[in-house]
């Protein structure tokens, strides 16, 4: 969704880098539109602060508010200096009756959106590090993955660390050292800069595994 700078003029908003735009737990009344910049979206997960998306130009979020009056149902936080723009719902309800579109935009989205973070805190509920990893490794390269001719995906390997920290809530460290085990299975490589997965029904059949054990108690 993307709108123009007068828009911004007449509704917008500048954030600094990790000022809050909302808390989860607080009454909504306005969602947003990212005009400049990116919005980090977090959420508390067995009292742990995670990350759930990384938001930038064009994207919107905190719709559900003003949809179902219901308190936010995660945070938002500024990632470096931002441009937001705020629409309360009388100006959101404008909107769609003047572009039905939008309408249709904001469900598949949603949709998408719900699925992800269905799938991301059913991982981050684990109780295995090496489960949470695995399960967010397989996240990131179906979202950001880049599928190769013979079958493996390939990551950009600093983003993909950075994002595992963020919404692993692990340390670097013990992250690294459940890539390093999973390296020595051939399950990934990291070749230059790149994450390479050799095949991701490997991953999804380590995880299976991990899984297993778990419920086994093994």
């Amino acid at each position: 969704m993307k709108l123009g700078e007068e828009v911004y003029t007449k509704f917008g908003k500048a954030y600094k880098d990790g000022q809050v735009i909302f808390k989860e737990g607080e009454a909504g009344e306005c969602m947003f539109i990212i005009h400049e910049g990116e919005v980090r979206i977090t959420k508390k997960v067995q009292d742990k602060e995670t990350t759930l998306a990384i938001f930038g130009p064009g994207e919107f979020f905190g719709e559900m508010a003003i949809i179902d009056n219901e308190p936010r149902s995660a945070s938002a936080i500024s990632a470096g200096d931002s441009k937001i723009i705020i629409l309360n719902r009388e100006v959101f309800e404008n909107q769609i009756k003047s572009n039905p579109k939008i309408i249709m935009s904001i469900l598949k989205k949603m949709s998408k959106r719900l699925r992800n973070a269905d799938r991301q805190i059913k991982t981050l509920l684990m109780q295995s590090n090496s489960s949470k990893v695995a399960g967010t490794l397989i996240f990131l390269a179906n979202r950001d993955g880049q599928l190769q001719s013979d079958g493996s995906v390939i990551l950009d390997a600093s983003a993909t660390y950075q994002e595992l920290v963020n919404m692993v809530g692990l340390p670097w460290l013990k992250i690294k050292e459940i890539l390093m085990l999973m390296n020595k299975a051939k399950i990934l490589n990291v070749a230059g800069q790149k994450l390479v997965i050799s095949d991701m029904d490997d991953l999804q059949k380590f995880l299976q595994y991990l899984e297993m054990k778990e419920e086994l108690g093994i």
